[in-house]
């Protein structure tokens, strides 16, 4: 995920100024729609046809295809790559340094992504039909090659060119979801959350995409205590957490900070997905909140 201010405005876009990040807000709302409609209806059997005759793998093979065309579509359309006969190139954009661009809350960004697509893709493969393990393992392959496409295409773009640091998000968000799909106790005792308030530049109009709100974001590891052998205590509804945001670092910030921070925190909360489960909600819903974290239920509370 870039902010806007990293790059200048294209002149074959018709979005103007939020191409990017709006183009990276529709792939991640197309592939979760996508997720979505999968999920409503009940898992094939193996290699079983549907009425169309698309087999599991088909279907697959077609969203991986999907994946790589939709991204460089969009990369070719409206993010700039190869303008100007631009060649691959790649720079350093270090870690979360204070003197970095943003303070290190893009590559959360980038981390959360891969692991956010490779949870969307996973919960498809088990639809199609796929046991755990395998919609695990093809999970994180579409993850990796969602999160990857998108990266190496920005080696071919005149502003960003591609990141190793963004790369390495990348995988490390694929991975840790992987290890959570394949071990269901490290699903149950970590999840890993955006939280998102909007920043005092969205509330007035002078910034529009939230994927680049970073001093309206943090993320957070939860450890929701009754997975932690406290489940038959008052204390299961409560988790504790860890985490880490940025404020202030965008031009457009600068009138509402006095200064750019960096923002580690440890925290306690309330355990969203169990407060649904006691209310009935479904497993997808439940599971849906295991990657946000809702504002004001934990402290401390958005700075």
């Amino acid at each position: 995920m870039r902010s806007m201010s990293d790059r200048s405005s294209s002149s074959r876009s018709i979005l103007g100024p939020w191409a990017r990040p709006f183009g990276r807000t529709c792939l991640v709302i197309a592939f979760a729609l996508a997720a979505g409609a999968a999920s409503a209806v009940e898992p094939l059997p193996a290699g079983e046809d549907t009425a169309s005759g698309w087999t599991r793998e088909r279907k697959a093979v077609a969203l991986n295809l999907g994946i790589v065309a939709g991204v460089a579509a969009y990369g070719f359309i409206h993010w700039d790559w190869g303008e100007g006969g631009a060649r691959f190139d790649a720079r350093s954009e270090g870690w979360f340094g204070a003197g970095t661009r943003h303070g290190g809350a893009d590559k959360l960004g980038h981390m959360y992504t891969g692991a956010v697509a490779t949870a969307l893709a996973a919960a498809l493969y088990r639809r199609w039909g796929y046991d755990d393990r395998d919609a695990a393992r093809l999970g994180a392959f579409s993850g990796v090659l969602l999160t990857t496409a998108a990266e190496l295409g920005d080696g071919f773009s005149p502003e960003h060119k591609f990141s190793w640091e963004d790369q390495v998000s990348n995988l490390a968000g694929v991975g840790f979801e992987y290890l959570r799909l394949r071990h269901p106790q490290l699903r149950e005792r970590v999840n890993f959350r955006w939280e998102y308030f909007p920043s005092p530049a969205v509330r007035h109009g002078d910034h529009r995409d939230i994927t680049t709100d970073y001093s309206g974001s943090r993320w957070l590891l939860a450890f929701p205590l009754r997975a932690w052998g406290l489940a038959h205590t008052p204390l299961r509804w409560i988790e504790l957490q860890a985490g880490y945001g940025t404020r202030g670092y965008a031009g457009r910030d600068e009138k509402y900070f006095d200064r750019a921070r960096r923002h580690p925190f440890v925290g306690i909360g309330i355990n969203v997905p169990l407060v649904l489960e006691s209310l009935g909600a479904s497993d997808g819903t439940q599971r849906v909140f295991e990657h946000i974290q809702v504002p004001g239920t934990a402290l401390p509370l958005p700075p």
